[in-house]
């Protein structure tokens, strides 16, 4: 689909149809990070199931062209620190997306996952803990949700959930990655977890666990 014939929606998005059609295909949700837009998590596309529709979504907030993010964020001595308003704003915006996403592709609403890296992988989190369609969620190198949402706002309660994260990660620190894993274990969910050593980056070892994970719960 080209970018002139895609239809509107409350966030900005590029679209891959399914290499294998069918009525009502399952869909992923691609989640970008932080300073970057919706033409980077589909380089993935080669590598996820042909019967998927896929959907890359941009953020809502612009830093300069070409670079956005779901909220902005400060990088302190002492850690990340994030502008929560905004972050709860954006994921207002994204639920609305999500479902149009699913009306306007005609999406099967019953296998849907979300995928998002870095700070795109905490807005994937917290649609997943909102979203009870939601089948599964991928979280790579990703910000923790529950350090964003009040636990008021969390509807689901035993969401499926693929943790990856470097143990070298320069930017969001492997802890982060224990205390985003340990969170959704102690809200009940069902937790994959994957730990390699690299930086803040998706490498194959990650894609394998990916793909892995998609065939397994999608």
């Amino acid at each position: 689909m080209t970018n002139h014939d895609m239809p509107e929606l409350p966030l900005r998005h590029e679209a891959l149809s399914p290499r294998t059609p069918s009525a009502k295909p399952p869909l992923l949700l691609l989640l970008h990070g932080y300073g970057s837009n919706e033409e980077d998590l589909l380089q993935l596309a080669p590598y996820l199931p042909e019967s998927c529709q896929i959907v890359s979504l941009r953020a809502p907030l612009m830093l300069a062209p070409g670079s956005n993010c779901w909220y902005e964020l400060a990088f302190t001595q002492t850690g990340i620190v994030a502008d929560t308003t905004q972050a709860l704003q954006s994921l207002a915006i994204l639920r609305e997306t999500y479902h149009a996403v699913i009306a306007q592709y005609a999406c099967d609403p019953s296998r849907v996952a979300v995928i998002g890296f870095s700070q795109g992988a905490g807005m994937a989190g917290m649609l997943a803990l909102c979203e009870p369609t939601i089948r599964c969620s991928v979280l790579l190198s990703g910000l923790n949700p529950f350090a964003m949402l009040p636990t008021s706002d969390i509807t689901v309660p035993h969401p499926t959930v693929l943790v990856v994260h470097g143990s070298y990660d320069e930017v969001v620190p492997i802890t982060t990655g224990h205390a985003c894993r340990d969170a959704f274990v102690e809200h009940g969910a069902t937790v994959q977890y994957a730990e390699y050593p690299i930086g803040h980056t998706i490498d194959l070892r990650v894609i394998a666990a990916l793909t892995s994970y998609l065939a397994a719960h999608l």
